[in-house]
């Protein structure tokens, strides 16, 4: 009897081990595509992820999703366990505080820790609802009552740094610019950073990225968004293995972990025996009972989450603003009547800025105009299944949602939902208008899973206008081609050149 295999034997093992693998990868796919071939989508979509691979590398996130739903309709299949809709109905059912589905795997691709999850990777509801109870307060702004100061105060900054750099003198002939696309990340970062830290980063003050925050993102985000869409790959990239070995580390000198090396310095001084009680962010997750690792990594969150969504917010409504005169004056028009009757401080406060009716309906149109994220941020359906537009869902299959197409929608919008105009929230009342108000609110999710940084955006997009208009004019440099963009999970911004005036009544 032979105890070691021949060469003959090897070969037919082989062959079998092969013939199993591919007979596997057969049935499996045929399964996949059964469950859900009654979903239109694109081809691929039936049996691979790797439908994302093409938008992921040239960056056109944006247009793809906007297109999905011309083409099928309300449901799409987009993998072979996933689908999305830009029903609102249906995306509040699915994120509905008393609903039944549960966070995707899709989330763990924003995972930076591999001991500690923060709350938006968090999928299981208990645990999340916990650490939500935990954060809420502070982002909201009851125990945090300086918020607002605070976000003046980089308010403050950025009007300093535009007026003292980049405004010419009278009659000097000289012509300088300024790219808003820039500047409108540092305000957002050193805003993020106050918040949280007690001390801004200092990128309006020193005009510059001194920790290589955005450039990291910017060649990150490409590669996060492959890597967070293709299931296996997510596994592994994001696996607690897969990160000690590839995350960043507190220890380096860029990106994200130089600002993780910050931020973490700065957690540790409130969980030392001496720290004293504050009113700040960090100190209400103390006084809240989070643990200092797990403050560690939703403070770093916080910058991913809440710095780029914002400036980019910023970004695609200044340039809609600056693109269409109309608007440009009557919203100026406005702030000047605020201020010469007194309705106003200086700076603006948040209670005044959401009594200028134009003013509000310019930030929900912005906001509409280009959803602020591009990620489905799916959850899935509970074992027993659903029925969504009258199809049946089997229990397991993740549904996203998506916020480029759903804002874009004619049904929702009016006819003219791919046109920047804010009237439109300003011709229908009541309930209409609430209605309207809500389905652009989605930007920040929903029930359970909306996003606790909503209060502070909101703060942010009330200063930030009000005040850039009450100070400056402003003119696109190059009306051909105002702003590179390009997208991924978010967009990616750059030169946006304006220039910019002392305001003139």
């Amino acid at each position: 009897m032979a105890f070691f295999p021949t060469t003959g034997s090897i070969g037919g093992t082989l062959g079998l081990l092969a013939s199993c693998v591919v007979s596997w990868y057969l049935i499996s796919t045929f399964i996949a595509w059964r469950r859900l071939r009654h979903i239109p989508g694109p081809f691929l979509a039936s049996f691979s992820y790797l439908w994302f691979v093409p938008q992921c590398l040239q960056k056109t996130y944006y247009e793809t999703n906007i297109a999905l739903h011309e083409k099928y309709g309300p449901l799409v299949r987009v993998g072979p366990n996933e689908i999305v809709t830009d029903d609102p109905d249906v995306v509040r059912m699915a994120n509905g505080a008393k609903g039944v589905y549960t966070k995707a795997g899709w989330y763990d691709g924003s995972r930076l820790n591999p001991y500690h999850p923060t709350m938006f990777n968090t999928k299981d509801v208990e645990g999340h609802d916990k650490i939500k109870a935990k954060l809420s307060p502070a982002y909201s702004g009851r125990a945090t009552p300086g918020i607002e100061d605070n976000v003046e105060e980089q308010i403050k900054n950025l009007v300093d740094l535009i007026r003292s750099k980049y405004v010419a003198p009278p009659r000097s002939g000289e012509f300088r610019t300024l790219d808003l696309s820039r500047v409108s990340g540092y305000f957002t970062l050193d805003v993020i950073s106050r918040v949280a830290l007690g001390k801004e980063f200092g990128c309006l003050q020193t005009d510059s990225d001194p920790h290589s925050f955005y450039n990291t993102m910017k060649n990150h985000l490409p590669m996060m968004a492959l890597t967070s869409e293709i299931p296996w790959i997510r596994n592994i990239v994001y696996s607690s293995t897969g990160l000690k070995l590839f995350g960043p580390r507190e220890t380096d000198t860029v990106g994200l972990g130089k600002v993780m090396g910050i931020t973490n310095k700065i957690v540790r001084q409130y969980y030392a025996p001496n720290a004293q009680d504050t009113k700040d962010m960090i100190g209400t997750f103390v006084r809240n009972g989070l643990t200092q690792q797990h403050c560690e990594v939703e403070t770093l969150f916080m910058f991913i989450a809440g710095s780029d969504t914002t400036s980019s917010a910023i970004r695609a409504t200044m340039l809609y603003i600056l693109s269409a005169p109309l608007i440009y004056h009557r919203l100026r028009r406005e702030i000047s009547e605020a201020v010469r009757d007194g309705r106003a401080s200086s700076p603006i406060k948040q209670s005044e800025a959401k009594a200028l009716p134009y003013l509000q309906a310019v930030i929900y149109e912005g906001l509409r105009i280009r959803s602020v994220s591009l990620g489905f941020n799916p959850k899935v359906v509970p074992p027993e299944g659903d029925t969504i537009h009258g199809k049946f869902i089997p229990g397991g299959t993740s549904v996203g949602m998506n916020l480029a197409s759903l804002m874009r929608s004619k049904s929702l919008f009016g006819a003219d939902a791919g046109m920047f105009r804010p009237e439109r929230f300003l011709e229908i009342g009541g309930a209409a208008r609430s209605e309207m108000q809500r389905n652009v609110e989605l930007n920040f999710g929903y029930g359970r899973w909306m996003c606790a940084g909503k209060p502070l955006a909101f703060m942010e997009l009330n200063k930030v206008f009000f005040e850039l208009f009450r100070a400056f004019d402003f003119q696109i440099v190059n009306p051909r081609n105002p702003m590179d963009s390009s997208s991924a999970v978010l967009f990616m911004d750059k030169d946006f050149y304006v220039r910019v005036t002392e305001a003139s009544d």
